[in-house]
């Protein structure tokens, strides 16, 4: 069984950089690296969230933050939108090649999502949501 959770696993690695491939130029893609991936799903899933959020989501530095996002401003993978209420303050917003890379991952969750779904009945889908519940838990607690 580990072998096929590493295999879904590299699978799911395979895609996503073929689709990062897909989206980026290879000039964006030499400029571009895991951490910045892993760093736009942050801004994902935190949507639109201010630069201190994703500092503190991510244990950065505001120096680094300032870095982080001027190299993914460069790739043209984040904007930066002032606050109209306080100036201050300034969000990150993924542009539409970034969502691009993150909405091609999502498709693949989906894929193997309706493929485990379409293969269980509603009581194996509640211990399939359980067991899920449980891996999650184990992996916040390391």
């Amino acid at each position: 069984m580990e072998k096929k959770i590493a295999f879904i696993a590299n699978y799911m690695w395979g895609q996503s950089i073929k689709n990062i491939k897909d989206v980026l130029s290879e000039a964006e893609i030499s400029n571009f690296n895991i951490n910045d991936y892993y760093y736009l799903t942050m801004i994902y899933e935190l949507k639109n969230p201010k630069m201190s959020e994703v500092a503190e989501k991510l244990k950065l530095t505001k120096p680094a933050i300032s870095a982080l996002v001027k190299r993914l401003s460069k790739n043209e993978l984040i904007t930066k939108v002032q606050s109209e209420k306080d100036k201050r303050i300034y969000y990150l917003k993924l542009t539409g090649k970034a969502l691009e890379i993150i909405e091609g991952d999502n498709r693949i969750y989906e894929q193997i999502f309706n493929t485990l779904v379409g293969k269980l009945d509603n009581s194996e889908i509640e211990k399939l949501d359980s067991l899920l519940e449980e891996i999650i838990k184990n992996i916040k607690t390391v």
